[in-house]
């Protein structure tokens, strides 16, 4: 393989793979926006530990969609992209933490956990959603 190739193959790698986290942070503004205006208008609650558990839930849709992306951006091993990807933002999110010193407890790496298992489900759900070719 010549050398315009192989930058021409990576060149492509990093466009999806920067299509996959705009996509995702995409939706994650929509779901923030949308549950923010529930709020102001008086819909939903903004108690404490509502607001944790719709978060929560946001967050676990947010996931399974990044899996979805992510498989079908990259058109096979779907659970492995599904990983790959929730990891990363896993990663970054334990940095933040890290960084500005907050608290990390098992509460953060249960939701951890289950958000990377929705974004792989999200993975194998992506996969499966291309058409096979014949």
């Amino acid at each position: 393989m010549r050398k315009k190739e192989k930058m021409q193959i990576k060149t492509n790698r990093l466009q999806k793979i920067f299509f996959v986290y705009l996509s995702f942070i995409i939706i994650l503004s929509i779901f923030a926006i949308i549950y923010a205006i529930l709020i102001y208008s008086g819909k939903m609650n903004s108690e404490t530990k509502s607001f944790h558990i719709v978060t929560f839930f946001m967050g676990i849709l947010s996931f399974l969609i990044l899996g979805i992306i992510a498989s079908s951006v990259a058109k096979r091993n779907g659970l492995i992209e599904g990983l790959i990807a929730s990891l990363i933002i896993i990663i970054i999110v334990f940095l933040i933490h890290l960084i500005w010193k907050i608290e990390i407890d098992a509460k953060l790496f249960i939701k951890g956990t289950i958000y990377i298992l929705s974004s792989c489900i999200g993975g194998i759900i992506g996969i499966n959603l291309i058409p096979k070719n014949k």
